[in-house]
Formats: C-alpha cells, sequence, structure tokens
C-alpha cells in the first residue's frame, strides 16, 4: 500500500472513531433552572393565547415557585428563544429590580415540560398545569385547590407530586397527621395538613422531605419552613412588619384559643379586618348580639 494512500486509510478509520465516540458521548444534562428569589418577585405574569393574567399574591407566587423549584432535568437542551411547540404558556416573573425571569410551559406526547430559554428542559409536578390553568381562569389569585401541604416539627412540607421510590419500608411510623384545616388555608400546627388527617408520614431518605401514606401511595412532600416574619389568621400569612404591636400581641392570643373559642370571637383588630374576609358589618353585628 503506497504511503499516501496508507495515510489515507489512516485518516478515513480516525473519521470513523470519532464519529463513534461522539455519538456514544451522553448529551450534557440540563442546568437548574434559574428562578428568583420568592422575596424579590414583585408580580408574576402568565400569558396563554392572547390572555394575559397578572398575580401579585405572596401565596400563589411562592406555591408557583416551589413546583418549578422542584422539578426534574431531562438532559434536554434548549436553544432557542421560544418551545418550538405550536401551543405554550408563558410565565414571566418580575422582581424589585425590574429583572424579567421567563419559563414556558408545554404538553407533548403526553408529558408535561417546562422550557427555559438556553438554559434546559425539565419535567415539573401535574401542580404546575393545574394551578396555571385556575390562574388563568381566575385573573386572581386562585383561593381553593392550594397545593397540598403540612406542616411537621415547625416546618411546611408541601407535596411534590412524586410518588416514593423507597423499596423494604419500616412499619413504623414516624408521625401522623391528626389535625385538617381546608383546602383553601394553610395548615398553622404541628401534624396539621390541608388534604385531611389520619395519615401516617415517614421522614423521607431524601434531605428535606417528608413521605405520607396516602390511600396506600406514599407520596413525597419538600419542605419550607414556616417565615418568622410572618404570623398566620384566617387562613393566610401575614407580614409581621405590616401590622402594629398591639395587632401582633393579639394574634398571639388568638392563635393559642381552640377553633370553638376562635369562632366566638367577635372582634378583631382594624388592620386586619379589612383583609381578613370578615366585613365591617358582620363585626358590629356580632358586637351587637
Amino acid at each position: 500500500m503506497g504511503h499516501g494512500l496508507k495515510k489515507g486509510f489512516i485518516g478515513m478509520i480516525w473519521m470513523v472513531y470519532a464519529a463513534v465516540m461522539s455519538a456514544c458521548s451522553p448529551s450534557p444534562a440540563s442546568e437548574p433552572a434559574v428562578l428568583p428569589p420568592e422575596e424579590s418577585v414583585q408580580t408574576v405574569s402568565i400569558e396563554r393565547d392572547g390572555k394575559t393574567t397578572d398575580c401579585g399574591n405572596k401565596e400563589q407566587i411562592g406555591e408557583l415557585l416551589f413546583i418549578l423549584a422542584d422539578m426534574e432535568p431531562t438532559g434536554q437542551q434548549s436553544v432557542q428563544d421560544v418551545p418550538q411547540e405550536d401551543e405554550y404558556t408563558s410565565i414571566h416573573f418580575k422582581d424589585t429590580e425590574d429583572h424579567v425571569y421567563t419559563l414556558f410551559y408545554y404538553e407533548k406526547d403526553s408529558m408535561d415540560y417546562v422550557e427555559q430559554p438556553y438554559q434546559g428542559i425539565y419535567e415539573p409536578a401535574p401542580a404546575l398545569g393545574v394551578l396555571l390553568d385556575k390562574l388563568l381562569e381566575s385573573g386572581e389569585p386562585v383561593l381553593n385547590d392550594r397545593i397540598p401541604m403540612v406542616m411537621a416539627d415547625g416546618a411546611m412540607y408541601y407535596d411534590t407530586g412524586r410518588e416514593s421510590t423507597v423499596t423494604g419500608r419500616c412499619g413504623v411510623m414516624d408521625g401522623e397527621i391528626t389535625a385538617a384545616v381546608e383546602r383553601t388555608e394553610v395548615p398553622s400546627e404541628n401534624n396539621q395538613s390541608n388534604f385531611g388527617a389520619g395519615y401516617g408520614y415517614q421522614w423521607g431518605t431524601e434531605e428535606g422531605t417528608l413521605e405520607v401514606c396516602i390511600d396506600g401511595k406514599w407520596m413525597v412532600f419538600k419542605r419550607r419552613y414556616v417565615d418568622e416574619s410572618q404570623v398566620y389568621f384566617a387562613g393566610r400569612w401575614w407580614d409581621k412588619s405590616g401590622l402594629s404591636e398591639d395587632t401582633l400581641r393579639w394574634l398571639a392570643w388568638y392563635n393559642g384559643l381552640t377553633g370553638e373559642e376562635q369562632a366566638s370571637i367577635s372582634s378583631v383588630p382594624a388592620d386586619l379586618l379589612d383583609e381578613s374576609g370578615i366585613s365591617r358589618t358582620e363585626e358590629t353585628d356580632a358586637q351587637a348580639n
């Protein structure tokens, strides 16, 4: 074989080898989605089919960010400004410095995906699609069907929509959900949920998780600590900075009462009254009785 022919043959073998190795090499994994800190978000804007809804409700923003932060990377890369799908929902978070964080939600082959341009493609929990639908339908903060959550050991745990993969589980429970609030409300005490009582739970193998046995399935809940800068009243968390010292003392007393005792209270501090769902007329009538 001539010298030139031999060099060409070796070069061809090298090219084939390089092509095979390139094809066998794993594609780079998706980077985690870039999300704004919850405390810095002013509003979230949701767009679909020409309809736009703006939401400034802190609880709903927190739920949305929680679901997005817990997405599973698919390993697929995002290489365009918008998804290639014909139909998608745009999610725009705007922070206090007017920075905008954009993600897109869409369905493909009966699967839900979230794509962040040039960052990655992810699989979210089913709760994301439900929450986006209801925000778009209502045009205002969703007050029903909150994400399932449970308070345990002083922290709030939110449903991830994932079933545990743990096998050979110990039969001894670490705790039990013994009390429940309405699905429209947020739990305010340990071993309380907004999806019912009587469920046993165990601490998860993943850090910061709790696994609850619901209808024979172990569902994974992820921790989110209670914010010490907030106080609970009338189904929501209030920023302490916006309340007077007298109101904070009243809330400390009120939250120490039983549910029956709370129901008998007829007077509410003025800075809570307008937004608590109790009208001034109702309060006046109650005091008159």
